[in-house]
């Protein structure tokens, strides 16, 4: 294998690496930089194209613990300690690193129907989101369909909270408004949250195809769309609590979703 070194921070395939910490850069370079022996190996697992690979000087050991580090074609960096921990930005990085090809717009345009899917509407914690991914992939989701002001899939945060998640599960970002409509037409329906609905949660039968609604942490969801919706439930909080955090509300939703779905089985 060959291992090109890198020792300088004015180098330009340094400065390319810092610029994927911004959603900007990701954009500009259509690049993601994920971090860890665990997902690198998810990444490459799922398909993901490899660009370049890190490995923090001393840890070259990393390289051939991961399947297709030293078959791949693609080029590998050895960083010094310093060097490569200024590009990490966890307290404790781990010693390896990839950069990612991000899909294309284009595939990302296509809207997935599936069984159950999740439309978030300006869901703008990150770790939120990677949470939700991680919930509707174990779950046996179909997809998770991203509103305009939700946060970046791609932001370091989200990949993390998402634990692998991110690179199996499909991810669109849409226009909701007209994704929810294309959705109802083609027989999905489209199910929203409300603290005073009527029908709770575990008493709605939901349809073959179902999707559900979720929105921002502190406004929820835009009153234009839930305008839109086929139903809205209410998850009972017989505590006294006001409301539930998103994520923790995808997975009480998608759960009995897939308890309804085994019991009809």
């Amino acid at each position: 294998m060959d291992i090109r070194y890198i020792s300088s921070n004015q180098n330009e395939q340094y400065k390319r690496w810092r610029k994927l910490h911004r959603r900007k850069g990701r954009e500009q370079y259509g690049s993601l930089l994920v971090e860890g022996p665990h997902l690198v190996a998810e990444a490459m697992d799922a398909g993901w194209k490899v660009r370049s690979c890190l490995v923090e000087e001393g840890k070259e050991r990393l390289l051939s613990e991961i399947p297709g580090i030293r078959e791949g074609a693609f080029p590998v960096y050895r960083l010094p300690v310093s060097l490569f921990q200024s590009l990490m930005d966890t307290e404790t990085p781990q010693g390896i690193a990839v950069e990612l090809e991000l899909p294309r717009v284009e595939d990302e345009e296509a809207l997935p129907i599936g069984e159950t899917l999740i439309l978030l509407d300006a869901v703008q914690d990150p770790g939120n989101l990677g949470t939700i991914l991680r919930t509707a992939e174990a779950s046996g989701a179909s997809a998770v369909i991203l509103g305009r002001g939700t946060a970046d899939p791609y932001n370091s945060k989200t990949v993390r909270a998402a634990m692998g998640s991110l690179f199996r599960l499909p991810v669109r970002k849409v226009d909701l408004s007209s994704a929810i409509l294309e959705l109802r037409r083609r027989g999905v329906a489209v199910i929203g949250t409300h603290p005073r609905a009527e029908t709770v949660h575990f008493r709605y039968e939901y349809p073959p195809r179902t999707a559900f609604l979720l929105g921002n942490e502190g406004r929820g969801v835009d009153p234009a769309l839930e305008q839109l919706v086929d139903g809205v439930v209410r998850i009972p909080m017989p505590g006294g609590v006001e409301s539930l955090n998103v994520s923790v509300t995808a997975a009480v939703l998608l759960y009995e979703r897939l308890r309804q779905k085994w019991g009809n089985a």
